[in-house]
Formats: C-alpha cells, sequence, structure tokens
C-alpha cells in the first residue's frame, strides 16, 4: 500500500460519526422490527430536520393535495419508507451540498447528483420489482459518498487523470491507476466506517463495476444504473461525465433492452422535471 493509500484511508478514520437520527435509521434498513416511534422521538427534537422534511412534503414532487405541517402527518400520508427516505436525505444534505473541485462540481451539484441517483433507483426499483427499495434508495444517494475525501487528491492529479480518460479510460480507472485508490472504494470505506450494512457497502464499492460483485448483484447493477442514467440526463456528473456509458451486460443484468432503456430515459427525464424543487434544495 503507497504512502498516498494510507493517508487518503486516515482520513476515513477520522471522519466524524453519523448523527444519531442517521444511525436510527441505519438500525431500521436491518432490523425488521424497528419501531417507526423510536426514529419520530429522534426526529422530533431536531428543529432543522423536520423542517426539511415538511419542506420536501409539501413540493410539487410527491404531488399532496393536503399541506403537510407536522412529521406526524407527514408518516401518515406517505408511510414510514418515504418519511425515512426524507430524513436520511435531509442529513446527508450538509455534506453532500459541499462543492468538490477535484471533480469540478460546483456547490450543490453532488447533492444534486446524488438524490436525483436516489429518486431514479427508487423508481427503476419499483418497475423491476425489486423488494428492498429502503436500501437501493441509501444506496444509490451515498454512492459518491468517497469524492468526498477523494476530491483533493483528484485537484492535485487532474491533468493526468483528465489524459488518461481521453486516452479511453473510464474516470474511475485513472483514479485508482493514478492515485492507488477510485472515490467508489473508498466512499465504501466510509460506509463501513459509519456501519452501514454490508449490502449498501457493496453497492457504493461497486456502482462502477458491478459484474464485480459477488454478493448483492443486483443492488449493485441498480445503483449503477441509475448514476448512469443521472450522468446521461447531465445531472451533476462533473468531470466523471467524460466517460460513461451503458453496457451490455449491465443491461442484461436488469433485465431491459435498449429500446426499453430509451423510453425508461425519457419517462425518469420527467420525474426530475418534476422534482427539480426538491433537486435544488441544497443550491
Amino acid at each position: 500500500m503507497s504512502d498516498r493509500v494510507k493517508e487518503i484511508l486516515a482520513k476515513v478514520d477520522h471522519l466524524p460519526p453519523l448523527p444519531a437520527v442517521v444511525q436510527e435509521i441505519l438500525s431500521q434498513l436491518q432490523d425488521p422490527d424497528f419501531s417507526m416511534n423510536r426514529l419520530m422521538g429522534v426526529v422530533r427534537m431536531d428543529p432543522g430536520i423536520t423542517a426539511h422534511v415538511i419542506e420536501m412534503c409539501n413540493s410539487p414532487y410527491y404531488g399532496l393535495r393536503t399541506k403537510v405541517s407536522s412529521l406526524q402527518q407527514a408518516l401518515v400520508i406517505l408511510g414510514s419508507q418515504r418519511l425515512v427516505e426524507m430524513v436520511l436525505s435531509g442529513q446527508m444534505m450538509g455534506a453532500l451540498r459541499q462543492g468538490q473541485k477535484g471533480y469540478r462540481l460546483a456547490r450543490g451539484d453532488l447533492w444534486r447528483h446524488s438524490m436525483a441517483a436516489a429518486l431514479l433507483a427508487q423508481r427503476l426499483g419499483e418497475k423491476l420489482d425489486f423488494q428492498e427499495i429502503p436500501a437501493l434508495f441509501t444506496a444509490a444517494l451515498m454512492h459518491d459518498v468517497g469524492k468526498l475525501i477523494l476530491s483533493e487528491y483528484v485537484a492535485r492529479d487532474f491533468e493526468r487523470i483528465e489524459t488518461m480518460v481521453a486516452q479511453g479510460q473510464s474516470f474511475w480507472e485513472a483514479e485508482r491507476a493514478v492515485l492507488g485508490m477510485d472515490h467508489a472504494a473508498l466512499g465504501a470505506a466510509v460506509a463501513r466506517k459509519w456501519n452501514f450494512p454490508e449490502d449498501i457497502a457493496a453497492a457504493i464499492a461497486f456502482h462502477h463495476d458491478p459484474e464485480r460483485s459477488q454478493k448483492h448483484r443486483r443492488l449493485c447493477h441498480l445503483v449503477c444504473l441509475a448514476n448512469l442514467m443521472c450522468v446521461t440526463l447531465g445531472v451533476g456528473a462533473g468531470a466523471e461525465g467524460l466517460a460513461s456509458t451503458f453496457s451490455a451486460e449491465l443491461l442484461a443484468e436488469v433485465g431491459l433492452k435498449h429500446r426499453e432503456l430509451d423510453l425508461l430515459l425519457l419517462e425518469l427525464k420527467d420525474i426530475l422535471d418534476q422534482a427539480a424543487d426538491v433537486l435544488a434544495l441544497a443550491g
């Protein structure tokens, strides 16, 4: 292991712990007997989270006829799954909204990309009968978390990485060749540091090359597909959008044909248009 890789991984060890509300959400993802009342008790203690949830509930994306004014009302109308997703996104917005110079991402770009990937992954999971939607939403939301640490290193060697991309390598392959570490592997290390479930850590690790995944393959492939769709639709891709393609293996794994993919992209573009106000929350 090179000294630079050791330096990068050391930053993972020094990350602050997750907020209590995120720890409660992770408990729910792993515990089928989780009490929603316990999570509500934690959320109610934070007016910022409450405000975020209510703002999201009242956005045009959710299309509610009744104006939501409380967490309890949000839970009744939208259900526990949607409420958990809103709380999680609100908690991660602070970190994901920061600009990432190495990836040519302005303030808010990484949040928009991450949230868009989560919304698209959720819809993909529903259309393709995937049973673990909360884990899929969470993995898609967190798939680029490694960029929070790796960005400064990418910035230092951006010209070398850009040259390799111009020669035909993917951005993450160029990262790994130049830095000894890519943002996907680093993101998985962050997820494990924060005690995320292993299926989510795996989906983060393999969101660019799901064929390498040994377990949780369908989750890994769906997160990969959601990410690529965001890039294709031009949502917060930054420099990484320089080299991204849909492979035949990926489409076969999730059970889509190219014609179906084209139609799905049109449908998902409409979803993102409807969610424009949600994606702009971190502006």
